[in-house]
């Protein structure tokens, strides 16, 4: 990835629970890495962070810190697998897990831990797992980043819930948010998930989402989950593996001035 002055910000969110959000963000924020970007994952569910439960940890950095100062500093974060600076490494920010020290998270404190995250220089990439549904400060997060991917699964509830996410992060003036399938039986349901989604959108917001992939439902991610690992680790050739590298892959490939070949983003 190109080196840049401040770090590109991706948002991973969702309009409703249970969609898998939060494991994209973690196996996203390892793959990136693996792809030689220097990752932070910043769990902005700030209220409800679940990050470090996912990950096995008993603590995720010094949050309240870094909402104090401004600033990310090396100190305040929980390095995780070897940290931002070893391939497949990165660094954690994330609230006490089950504190609820953050619920009544406002608007102008997401703005100044969005103004944090910016100035964390030694970092390419910020990968913000936002809080599911679209309370003010995750439409705040989703409309700041350079990059929103919204997850979504084949649930119908699902998809009437992701189109007030897209809706909503377009109105604040956001770039329209990615679709990733999750949980999908295969291309041919996630594609026809991610068309309905886009087709409601073109007809009432004039754009719509593109497809940046799928995840197919796998037995191998809950195994990882329910023994707090990567399932990118744990198993690294389960076809969910090889799709979130794919992933990965098209997001760090947008990144680039130009695309490698054999690259191509939709």
């Amino acid at each position: 990835m190109t080196k840049s002055v401040r770090p590109q910000l991706i948002a991973i969110g969702s309009g409703k629970g249970g969609t898998g959000k939060t494991f994209a963000s973690l196996s996203l924020a390892q793959a990136l890495s693996g792809l030689g970007e220097r990752v932070l994952l910043c769990d902005a569910d700030v209220g409800l962070a679940n990050t470090t439960v996912q990950l096995g940890l008993d603590d995720g950095g010094d949050f309240a810190s870094v909402l104090a100062s401004g600033h990310v500093r090396q100190d305040c974060v929980r390095a995780v697998d070897g940290g931002a600076h070893k391939r497949g490494g990165f660094d954690l920010l994330s609230a006490p897990a089950g504190s609820g020290a953050h619920a009544d998270f406002a608007p102008d404190s997401a703005a100044r831990l969005i103004s944090a995250l910016r100035s964390a220089r030694s970092y390419d990439r910020v990968v913000l797992d936002l809080a599911a549904g679209v309370d003010s400060a995750t439409v705040t997060f989703a409309a700041a980043a350079e990059e929103c991917l919204l997850v979504m699964t084949p649930d119908p509830s699902s998809l009437a819930d992701a189109y007030a996410f897209f809706k909503l992060v377009v109105r604040r003036g956001g770039r329209g948010p990615s679709s990733l399938v999750n949980m999908a039986a295969g291309e041919s349901e996630a594609r026809r998930v991610a068309d309905s989604l886009a087709r409601t959108a073109r007809a009432f917001l004039k754009q719509a989402p593109r497809f940046l992939g799928a995840i197919p439902r796998d037995p191998r991610v809950l195994e990882a989950i329910r023994f707090q690992r990567q399932v990118l680790t744990s198993f690294p050739e389960a076809p969910a593996s090889r799709a979130l590298r794919r992933i990965a892959e098209n997001l760090h490939g947008a990144s680039q001035p130009s695309l490698p070949l054999g690259v191509t983003v939709r």
